[in-house]
């Protein structure tokens, strides 16, 4: 088969038009939109084999900046992973893996995670990594009174976008426990995951990303100049339906007591090398 490696390409237009078709035909995903924004990241790093100007193979080493336990390190996480159907049992993700994780072992501190599908689970065990179950910290949602002063923002109106932005940029991180510290792709989560569920609470002066689901408060991020406690943050939130209240995210910052922990649903985590966590609530912002 006349096949072409090539890695380290987002410099040469062609071959990133490429790519950005096959993650569009594989994982229906459109990278477009980050990329006219302006926040394209060079340390996700591409591993590819093309079929003449098509790639038809690829695996991406995401390099992240991180604080763990309380240091600033970085840990690699492994996405953009699949093969044309055409091209499939060949054996060529094997090699691309192969290659990445060569090339990436003496630049991550902490090892290498991803996120993988229930079909996709053999190939990894195979790769030589291990499941982790995932975890997120909950409360009983506590009763309060309601304080006004949330206002959604949506990544879509300029002044909004703009009131984003200076708040990313001046952001600390949500836990010392495990954070990543990555613009690019916090950006990423704004202009796609984050896009609906973005409010300000201009009191606290930070940005939080939430959801509510069947008497469930999901808190996925908090991003300001500093991080409020929890007992400051719920009054902005709180509903007379909430029973818990789940974040995804280390809650070291917010000043619980008595925090509980608990397996995540449909937890597909994988880590390989000296991953520091047994029990990892990995921060919403760092899904790739």
């Amino acid at each position: 088969m006349d096949l072409i490696l090539k890695t380290d390409y987002w410099n040469d237009p062609k071959s990133r038009e490429a790519f950005k078709r096959f993650i569009k035909r594989i994982h229906n995903l459109d990278f477009t939109t980050w990329e006219t924004a302006g926040f394209w990241d060079n340390q996700y790093t591409p591993f590819s084999y093309f079929k003449g100007d098509e790639l038809i193979s690829n695996i991406c080493i995401y390099l992240l900046d991180a604080v763990i336990h309380d240091r600033k390190t970085r840990i690699a996480q492994i996405s953009g992973v699949g093969t044309d159907p055409l091209f499939r049992r060949q054996g060529l993700n094997r090699k691309l893996t192969r290659m990445a994780l060569e090339w990436a072992e003496d630049k991550s501190d902490n090892g290498f995670f991803l996120f993988a599908d229930e079909e996709a689970i053999p190939y990894y065990k195979a790769c030589g990594f291990t499941p982790i179950i995932e975890h997120v910290e909950w409360i009983e949602a506590p009763k309060t009174n309601k304080e006004e002063g949330l206002f959604k923002l949506s990544p879509d109106h300029p002044q909004d976008f703009k009131k984003i932005i200076t708040y990313v940029d001046a952001g600390i991180p949500a836990s010392d426990t495990f954070s990543i510290l990555n613009k690019n792709l916090l950006m990423f989560n704004v202009l796609y995951s984050m896009k609906e569920q973005l409010y300000e609470i201009p009191d606290l002066e930070c940005l939080v990303w939430f959801k509510r689901r069947n008497g469930c408060l999901y808190i996925h991020d908090i991003i300001g100049r500093k991080i409020p406690t929890f007992r400051e943050l719920y009054p902005y939130m709180t509903d007379a339906r909430d029973i818990r209240v789940e974040f995804h995210f280390h809650t070291d910052k917010l000043g619980i007591k008595n925090i509980k922990s608990k397996p995540k649903e449909n937890s597909g985590g994988f880590v390989k090398g000296p991953f520091p966590f047994q029990k990892p609530v990995f921060p919403a912002n760092s899904y790739a």
